[in-house]
Parts: C-alpha cells; structure tokens; sequence
C-alpha cells in the first residue's frame, strides 16, 4: 500500500509510478503504442545487403546530432507522461485547470478500476451510501463531473507571490488563504468522525511534516496513516473513545485529519459492509479536502503516483463525489 513508509521513531508519532490509462484495446498505454504494429498486420519484406551496401551502411553507422534531434522530437508522448507533466504546479494553478487536470485522473482511474474489477452493480451502489437519505442513491459517482466551482479559488486580492507563500506552509493557508469560510469554527469543532478538515498526502512521512506545520495552530489534529496507529485504534479515535491514556475516553473532536489516502479510504469503509451504517470516517459534516500536492524526488505527487492514485480516486468516489452533489456550495476541495 502506497504510503507506508515511516519508522517508529518519527517525532511527530507520539503525542517509480505512473498514471496507468488505457487504449482501445483494453491495455496499458505506453509511449511505444502510436508506433506499434501487431504481428500480421503488415508483410515484413526481409532484403539482404549487398557488398557495396554494407560498405555504405558503415560509413553512416554514427548518426548526425541532427538526424537523432529530428527522431526525438517525432517520438510521441504518452498520455501519462502528459499527466504527470500537467499534475506539477497544479496547486497553484486557476480552478478551471483543476477541475479538468483532476476530472481527468478521475475518469481514467474510475474506467481502469472498473475493468479491473468487472461489474459490481449494486455492491458499488452500497458502498456509495455515504448515511444520506434515499435520494442519494441516484447519485451516479462513475458518471461524476469535476466543475471549477467544486474547487477552491482564491480571491483576485491575492497575488501569485502571496499564494505561492501561502502554499509554503499548511498552517498558513488554513489562516491566510481563505480557504475555510470560519476558523472560530474549526476551533470550536463538535462533530465526531467527520473532521472539518481532510487532508490526503503522498505518504506517511509527508503527513508527519504536515503535522509539523499545523502544530502552530493549537489544535487537536487526528493522524490517520499507518506505522502509527492500527486501524481499530483510529477507529477509536474518531469516535471519542480513544485517546484519553490507558484506556479513558478522550471526549475529543477532531477539526483537522491528515493521512494518506489507503487508510483513510479503509477508515471510511469501516463497518460500512457489516451493518449498513456509515463508516467510521465520514464526511457528512467535513467542509474542506484539502489533496497535497507536494512533489516527491522524482516528481511525482499524490495524484500522480500509481501506488495513491487508485486509492485517492477511490475515496474521492466513495466519499467526496456524494457530499459534493448532496451539499453543493458547503464543501470544497482545495489543492495544497
């Protein structure tokens, strides 16, 4: 599972991949597939050369700086190299680019899940029931659009300069962006199991530096990620039941979540099969889903990484897609 990469010794603890899309045919599109052809599709006419040829061939056997510049600009680009590209400096890009930069991993990933799983019907419809009314089971996440208004974008007031600050420092961009429409709200939270506040990071480690940051604020902020805490403690977590030492009931609400994106899809599943209710995580109350974008060493980040994107996308269908229909304007998601 992508993301479970941290130590037990982290300090903050105790208080290569690629988008994969599919062609036609049903396989992984590679930057080879423009220029495949299959076995029998056309005669290969094998000539023999001749003496004078192969004298001529090793004359040219080193070939010239521009004839190999000319083969590297013909040579296509595939489709997930083209998403990894456009996933780098999407935070700080307009709501337009990322409705449609994540609409696009969205739909890709959804397609993909569902090939590989074959047709589910209403198991997926189930697991969709996010402890709505029954209207919401007409909600059709597969089919779900990203619009820009489901995005979070920033006033005119705030230049380049200033939001590229703002996205130095998650702390900062809870207090200065703008982002949340009250923090006397966030400190005053009083809804177990849906956090104000879900952030989705690359990995473990990346969520202990997130931590980090939001320490400044003074507030309660539940670690939901692996090598930390098992599933059934985090359980207790949400529900006030945890927390508290040896064995007391903390009492607490949690404004802020932060974790990655396996475990908290696995949180939001929590005994949603065994008795229909909603999970232990829910997002029926949650305001913000805050995806991070930081880059790891080799580019890649949370929307980018093949072993988080299935995850990410799937919790952004199980979970997010829903709130969005049911709740229109009372929640957003912002790109950190």
């Amino acid at each position: 599972m992508g993301g479970d990469d941290l130590a037990s010794d982290d300090e903050f603890l105790f208080e290569e991949g690629i988008i994969e899309t599919s062609n036609e045919r049903g396989t992984a599109i590679s930057s080879d597939d423009d220029n495949s052809v299959a076995s029998g599709d056309v005669d290969v006419k094998r000539e023999v050369p001749s003496s004078k040829s192969k004298k001529r061939k090793a004359g040219n056997d080193q070939p010239s700086a521009s004839s190999t510049k000319s083969k590297k600009e013909k040579q296509p680009t595939s489709s997930s190299k083209i998403m990894i590209q456009a996933g780098r400096g999407i935070a700080l890009d307009s709501s337009d680019a990322q409705a449609m930069f994540i609409g696009t991993v969205y739909s890709h990933s959804v397609k993909l899940t569902a090939a590989g799983a074959g047709a589910t019907g209403e198991e997926e419809e189930d697991t969709n029931n996010n402890g709505g009314e029954e209207g919401d089971k007409a909600i059709q996440p597969e089919k779900f659009l990203f619009q820009p208004h489901h995005f979070y974008a920033p006033p005119s007031t705030i230049d380049a300069t200033t939001a590229q600050k703002h996205h130095s420092n998650l702390s900062m961009y809870l207090r200065q962006s703008g982002v949340l429409p009250s923090l006397k709200r966030l400190k005053n939270w009083k809804h177990n199991n849906s956090p104000m506040v879900i952030v989705l990071t690359l990995s473990a480690r990346r969520s202990v530096e997130l931590l980090q940051q939001l320490s400044f604020l003074k507030l309660p902020v539940a670690k939901l990620f692996a090598k930390h805490m098992s599933v059934g403690d985090q359980v207790d977590l949400l529900n006030g039941d945890g927390g508290g030492g040896k064995g007391k009931k903390s009492g607490r609400c949690f404004p802020i979540g932060v974790g990655t994106p396996g475990r908290l899809l696995t949180l939001l599943r929590h005994g949603r099969e065994a008795n229909g209710k909603p999970g232990a995580l829910r997002l029926n109350h949650t305001e913000l889903i805050v995806i991070d974008c930081h880059e790891d060493s080799k580019g890649f980040n949370v929307t980018t990484l093949k072993d988080t994107v299935p995850e990410l996308m799937q919790f952004m269908k199980e979970g997010v897609v829903g709130e969005l229909e049911r709740r229109k304007d009372k929640i957003k998601v912002a790109l950190f």
